[in-house]
């Protein structure tokens, strides 16, 4: 069955960035589902609809200000929902896209799925971020999810928040972005990765502990920076590198480094092109993770796939990815002696550290296959439309 899906988006990388992991993703999504029309925030003068394929059809809203969005993807999309033949509107979030997604399923009689890809209700840490905004965020979000028609959350979390307050297990799955792909599980090649290492001043025989992301604050770099001096105490040949944007981080990490007495042990080599993630994830022995929450890390399905053994500390999304010595170690929230231990057991023990890594290899491709994902996020699209509006409301 063919159907029209509405996306509403804040990735501004699918209209600027056609070569960009998340427009290939999207291409897949509107191939499998019929057809796809993605009204997506931007920057002024990015330009005018487009359409990558006969299936998707991208519309910038080449907004002023952040805060126009809303209003600029209401217009656009009364042009789309007034040709009828829409079956679902979805929003990337609960908040901006999520609230203009209620209007338009109330305005236009559509079903709203509404997305969660991290971790919001209930959460301190990220209240704790900025106050007034996240509070006043949370009571948007509570507003749309209870009217939306379906819910995905990206951990289980999430999830029994919203069965907790009476959401109905029908209409709410719990769906992490797999992206543990073939790519990373293959072997890299031989020539290419000894060309990154030698750039980066590594051997064959260094022992990395590796990070890839953007250092936003809730990653906590600057505690990654204090478990890897205490790792550096004990394996001082170890390396710490970093790949993303480092340009991210609320505080100056190159600077940082060199305060924390880390100059010469923490290698910064940023940002990377997705696809070429695979070769990067081939020069880690270890991937260390210090977010203070996820939605769920796909750097940790990515890095498992890679044959890694992951050392975290434990916070609502990592633990559902991390089981404690099978294939990898999560250590207390902010324990910093504990988390270093268990990275230096996995550098001194190189034998058992690849048994670690070959069960998260197993654990990733079983559960977070990127191909399998697209199937099921399709399926949770024609669950969605099956169901269709529903006629209770339920409060969250």
């Amino acid at each position: 069955m063919m159907n029209h899906v509405l996306m509403l988006s804040l990735d501004t990388a699918l209209a600027t960035q056609p070569q960009g992991d998340s427009r290939a993703r999207h291409l897949t999504y509107a191939a499998r589902t019929g057809r796809l029309t993605i009204i997506v925030y931007t920057p002024p003068h990015v330009g005018t609809a487009f359409q990558p394929s006969d299936h998707l059809t991208i519309i910038p809203t080449n907004s002023r200000h952040p805060v126009l969005f809303p209003l600029d993807a209401i217009r656009l999309a009364r042009g789309v929902l007034r040709g009828g033949g829409v079956n679902l509107i979805t929003t990337q979030e609960p908040f901006a896209t999520g609230l203009v997604g209620l209007w338009l399923r109330l305005r236009y009689r559509v079903p709203l799925l509404v997305q969660n890809h991290s971790y919001f209700f209930g959460n301190q840490a990220w209240l704790d971020e900025r106050p007034l905004r996240n509070r006043l965020l949370t009571a948007i979000g509570r507003v749309v999810v209870v009217r939306a028609d379906f819910y995905r959350t990206v951990n289980d979390k999430e999830k029994q928040n919203y069965l907790a307050a009476g959401g109905s297990p029908r209409r709410v799955v719990a769906l992490p972005l797999g992206t543990a792909a073939g790519a990373f599980a293959a072997a890299p090649d031989p020539d290419q990765l000894a060309a990154l290492r030698a750039r980066l001043g590594l051997t064959a025989a260094t022992p990395v502990v590796l990070w890839v992301g953007y250092p936003v604050g809730f990653k906590r770099v600057p505690i990654l920076f204090k478990v890897f001096k205490k790792v550096l105490s004990r394996v001082p040949d170890a390396k710490l590198v970093l790949i993303g944007d480092m340009k991210r981080s609320p505080v100056e990490l190159v600077t940082l480094a060199q305060s924390e007495g880390l100059a010469d042990s923490v290698i910064f080599d940023g940002p990377v092109q997705h696809d070429q993630l695979p070769l990067y994830y081939a020069l880690g022995s270890v991937y260390a993770h210090t977010s203070s929450y996820e939605g769920v890390p796909r750097v940790l399905f990515e890095a498992s796939a890679a044959g890694l053994p992951l050392v975290a500390l434990d916070v609502v999304g990592v633990n559902e990815v991390i089981e404690n010595g099978v294939n990898g170690y999560l250590a207390p929230d902010m324990d910093i002696d504990g988390m270093a231990g268990r990275i230096v057991t996995l550098l001194q023990d190189p034998v058992p550290a690849k048994a670690m890594g070959e069960r998260a290899r197993d654990l990733a491709l079983r559960r977070y296959d990127a191909e399998r994902y697209i199937d099921s996020w399709m399926g949770v699209w024609r669950e969605a439309i099956r169901l269709g509006m529903r006629r209770r409301r339920r409060w969250l």
